[in-house]
């Protein structure tokens, strides 16, 4: 594509961000290993024309209505919508012929809205206008972005070896630490609460511990019925699987000497009163190579495209500059805020 060849004979990137774990070369993506890109004087000059237009307020209105607008929805129309779908979205709808269905009528109510926006003089209003011609240059800065990170990443990108290579950079990233099965009856404690009231609030919750230590009631139904903590107790108390260094210092220390199935007595922190069970222990471990490479391959196609990304940005503000200077910059926010505090102003 020509335009993503002239951008990329001045992508002559002298810094960029730190370099991620899988030390990919962005200068190697852009293909300037090799060889220093340099641009004709001629090529030059044509990028100072471009840098000019760029520069001046543009007079095309991309808010404004199409004068052959109509109120029909054909296939025309629901290709080009279905094509700008990712592939997922497209299986899915093409294999279901409801959600197809969906989907057509949904783009149908999509054009009788806008007719009726239409209809009623909005696009005709000055900052709607505004705002869809902003609408759509940050469709067009978007999507050329997407096509030239795209065209620079390898369809095999990243491969065997930079996975791995990640991999064994970031290995604490890759452990799963100890974690454990919890339940748990609360009792919350307020700061209005005098000590005579929390002794009373303890004494009841230890009678609640004995009560199902001696089978008189079940965990289950003393969480639904006594627990204050609304998300477990409609789950007889379950908090879920928990990673030890996530839970309360007290409540750690307690549920790790307690035996699989038992419970503690009340024990107080600085939110309330609890009673605890334990489940099952579930050690830590090292996730493998394997398990773990399609996560880092999205993790270094992600990190990549940042750094792309930031590479394209400085490189057009330096082949399309735009004046702008700090002294303008904060003449504008004090002009801006004296309109937003000036009397009558909304």
């Amino acid at each position: 594509m020509k335009y993503f060849k002239s951008v990329i004979l001045l992508f002559c990137l002298s810094t960029l961000l730190a370099p991620p774990a899988s030390a990919v070369s962005i200068r190697s993506l852009l293909g300037l290993d090799d060889e220093e890109s340099e641009t004709e004087p001629e090529a030059a000059q044509a990028d100072t024309n471009k840098a000019e237009t760029a520069a001046r307020p543009s007079t095309n209105n991309w808010g404004q209505s199409p004068a052959n607008l109509t109120n029909t929805l054909d296939l025309n129309l629901v290709k080009r919508v279905f094509t700008n779908l990712d592939s997922g979205q497209r299986k899915a709808l093409l294999a279901d012929a409801v959600a197809f269905n969906k989907f057509a009528r949904q783009e149908a109510g999509n054009i009788a809205v806008i007719s009726a926006a239409r209809a009623n003089k909005l696009d005709s209003d000055p900052n709607i206008v505004f705002l869809m011609q902003r609408g759509a240059e940050n469709v067009l800065r978007e999507m050329y972005l997407n096509r030239l990170i795209s065209e620079k990443l390898p369809a095999d990108f990243p491969n065997e070896a930079q996975i791995k290579e990640y991999y064994e950079k970031n290995q604490p990233s890759f452990v799963i630490t100890e974690r454990l099965h919890v339940w748990q009856i609360f009792f919350p404690v307020n700061k209005d609460m005098d000590e005579k009231s929390i002794t009373a609030l303890r004494k009841q919750a230890n009678k609640i511990a004995d009560d199902i230590r001696k089978k008189k009631i079940s965990f289950n139904d003393a969480a639904v019925k006594h627990s204050k903590h609304i998300q477990s107790s409609a789950n007889g108390g379950y908090m879920g699987l928990i990673k030890s260094s996530d839970l309360k210092p007290d409540i750690k220390k307690t549920l790790l000497t307690l035996a699989e199935g038992k419970i503690s007595q009340a024990l107080t922190t600085d939110t309330g009163i609890h009673i605890v069970k334990r489940g099952a222990i579930v050690p830590e471990r090292k996730i493998s190579l394997d398990e773990g490479k399609a996560q880092i391959k999205q993790l270094i196609v992600n990190q990549v495209r940042g750094q792309l990304r930031t590479a394209v940005f400085e490189q057009a503000a330096k082949t399309y500059p735009v004046e702008l200077s700090d002294n303008k910059i904060e003449e504008w926010r004090l002009r801006l805020k004296t309109n937003l505090e000036s009397p009558g102003t909304k």
